[in-house]
């Protein structure tokens, strides 16, 4: 199955965040074949220059979140002017934009999200956490 991983399953995945998913969420991030869009990519490092987020990298790990995310078996998953577009058509549920990009792309790509977004449900898009 292929997934599409959300800031938060990121963060909570590599035990950052605090938090704990589930087995199945788990299962995902570990076993699937998991994409990161460069929209999630700017959301962290966003946080992180603002001092809202420790950097979310393996202890003694120099290198950029982008280099972490491809050591870390990662891949990109590319955001098309379709996505960014569908993104702003999609019903107001949702105000999150770094969240509708994700919805787009998994809508227009049929992936499931890994997060913990219960807002994703109206949108018919897949979850798992």
């Amino acid at each position: 199955m292929t997934f599409i991983a959300d800031a938060c399953a990121l963060i909570v995945f590599h035990g950052y965040g605090g938090q704990t998913m589930s087995e199945a969420g788990k299962l995902a991030m570990s076993h699937g074949d998991v994409f990161v869009s460069p929209i999630t990519l700017w959301e962290i490092s966003r946080k992180v220059a603002m001092g809202k987020l420790e950097r979310p990298a393996p202890p003694g790990f120099n290198g950029s979140l982008a280099e972490w995310l491809r050591q870390a078996g990662y891949r990109v998953m590319p955001l098309s002017w379709d996505d960014c577009e569908r993104a702003n058509g999609l019903p107001y549920h949702h105000k999150d934009p770094m969240d509708r990009m994700l919805i787009a792309t998994a809508l227009d790509r049929g992936l499931t999200i890994i997060s913990d977004g219960d807002l994703f449900q109206h949108y018919g898009v897949a979850t798992v956490w």
